[in-house]
């Protein structure tokens, strides 16, 4: 009968066998235990039914979004959403173009005039409140009580 020798070798390879087999599947879920999207980083979740705030603009903006469960600042371009606790209570956002990065080759700014709208959502995603600017720079602010 022969003895099989395993050695170091042999551990190693079956350690990497277990790694790349259990990095095979993946989780994306992206809810916390209050029902919540992940915010932390202050990106975007996509809607999922509940109260929402929506962001559409050409360019980049940041803004603030404060609810019953506090207040928090984002950031980013283009069209994002931002969901919402079930019961958000008055929900009140305020957004502003930022055209800082916007800067040709002989040092000026490119002046912002694409639109930016600013929605709430019920937790149908029906528009309840909206605001929209085209100015420069321009600034948004609405509100909703659910």
């Amino acid at each position: 009968m022969k003895k099989i020798n395993f050695g170091i070798l042999g551990i190693l390879g079956i350690v990497l066998l277990v790694v790349f087999a259990s990095g095979c599947t993946s989780n994306n879920s992206n809810s916390s235990s209050n029902g919540q999207s992940n915010q932390s980083n202050g990106q975007a979740a996509t809607y999922s039914g509940a109260p929402a705030v929506k962001v559409t603009g050409n360019g980049a903006w940041t803004g603030n979004i404060a609810d019953n469960s506090g207040s928090r600042s984002v950031d980013g371009s283009g069209s994002q959403t931002f969901q919402l606790t079930d019961d958000p209570g008055v929900v009140a956002v305020t957004f502003q173009k930022d055209n800082s990065n916007e800067v040709s080759q002989n040092g000026t700014i490119t002046p912002n005039t694409g639109t930016l709208t600013v929605e709430i959502l019920d937790k149908t995603g029906k528009v309840v409140a909206t605001q929209s600017t085209t100015a420069d720079a321009g600034v948004v602010s609405t509100s909703y009580s659910f």
